[in-house]
């Protein structure tokens, strides 16, 4: 299995699930692919307290996929399992996009 497994074509975009883990020392997203829950891994040093880890979240993901912060949506919003949707990424951006991160 492969980080690539996580991310799945929507209408208008792209799908990737992640399991994030808020309150964390350092930020990095991502950091690193769970076979086992076939998620990718997100670390935020934001804590989990009035959406600031999800606005985190966000803002990290505009910067990896270069894209406004208004064309992500989560779902999720209260659980550490999100899936993430990327409006007006195509599947194929968004395996492109990662893949120096998942370099093995």
């Amino acid at each position: 299995m492969s980080y690539e497994n996580t991310i799945k074509d929507a209408d208008n975009g792209a799908i990737i699930d992640f399991d994030v883990t808020p309150g964390s020392k350092s930020t990095e997203v991502p950091s690193g692919y769970d076979a086992w829950r076939n998620r990718i891994r997100a670390r935020l040093s934001a804590k989990a307290i009035d959406g600031k880890a999800n606005k985190q979240l966000i803002d990290e993901l505009s910067g990896v996929f270069g894209i406004n912060p208004s064309l992500i949506r989560l779902s999720g919003t209260t659980s550490t399992k999100k899936s993430v949707k990327l409006i007006g990424i195509t599947r194929e951006d968004a395996i492109q996009a990662l893949r120096p991160f998942f370099r093995e």
